[in-house]
């Protein structure tokens, strides 16, 4: 099957930046798709065109597990005002973390989901055939962020993979959003590298939050839910570019 990769560019009003939108699909398929939404859109398919000069390599991987589905990708704001738009959660103390933390984050990320919803999916099915519920998927803050988005909306996102969580951001609200979601039937991937960070401090953060989470959402009456924690794996494209196909290729197999 051919795939072609097209480029256009959508403004987000709450934030006022524009955001390349990356639309990679069969180029004859009279069928209704799957189709998948990605954050970090420009890290997905060209090494030149990643923000750290690796991509997921999503090509390769549709191509090697024969994927049929249309994929979505959203670029991302820069600096931290990526991660504005990936949290709906405000958190004050993140500055001084890391040198480049140098003011509160978050805030945005209920209306960077209502975005997709109100506006992206619209312009999506007004081009293309797609099913009505929707796939996601993202990594770090953009695990989180997916994690939000299907417990803002379960019947519009009903599957999702989270890679490389950065639930440390905010692990307490999350929980709490997770708990008090509806989401029985819905089907949730997530992963965690055991090698996430050089800093051992930052890199038990990652696993013990992503451990939390996980036991949460095992008590939520999910269709189908895997939590795997990958061995030697860092946090990098490279890394979820060698797991992203099998991945994808067990979330199309549930039921819908």
């Amino acid at each position: 099957m051919n795939y072609i990769l097209e480029e256009h560019q959508l403004n987000l009003a709450f934030s006022g930046r524009d955001a390349a939108v990356f639309v990679y699909r069969p180029e004859n398929v009279n069928e209704v798709l799957p189709c998948l939404i990605m954050h970090d859109g420009q890290n997905l398919f060209d090494d030149d065109r990643a923000s750290f000069g690796f991509s997921w390599k999503l090509r390769e991987a549709i191509e090697t597990y024969d994927l049929q589905l249309m994929v979505v990708g959203v670029s991302c704001a820069d600096g931290l005002d990526r991660l504005d738009e990936y949290s709906p959660f405000y958190n004050r103390d993140i500055v001084g973390l890391r040198e480049w933390l140098t003011r509160p984050a978050g805030g945005l990320g209920n209306e960077y989901i209502d975005w997709i919803v109100n506006d992206l999916i619209v312009w999506i099915k007004e081009r293309y055939a797609v099913e009505d519920s929707f796939l996601m998927t993202g990594s770090s803050m953009g695990g989180l962020i997916s994690m939000v988005a299907m417990c803002r909306y379960p019947q519009i996102f009903s599957r999702i993979a989270c890679l490389s969580n950065a639930l440390w951001f905010a692990p307490a609200e999350m929980a709490k959003l997770i708990e008090s979601s509806t989401v029985s039937g819905n089907v949730v991937y997530m992963d965690v590298g055991l090698a996430e960070s050089q800093s051992e401090r930052e890199n038990q953060a990652y696993l013990d939050t992503n451990r939390k989470i996980a036991s949460i959402w095992t008590n939520k009456g999910l269709s189908s839910f895997i939590y795997r924690e990958v061995a030697g794996a860092i946090h990098s494209e490279s890394a979820w570019s060698l797991r992203i196909g099998r991945i994808l290729s067990e979330l199309l197999v549930e039921n819908r």
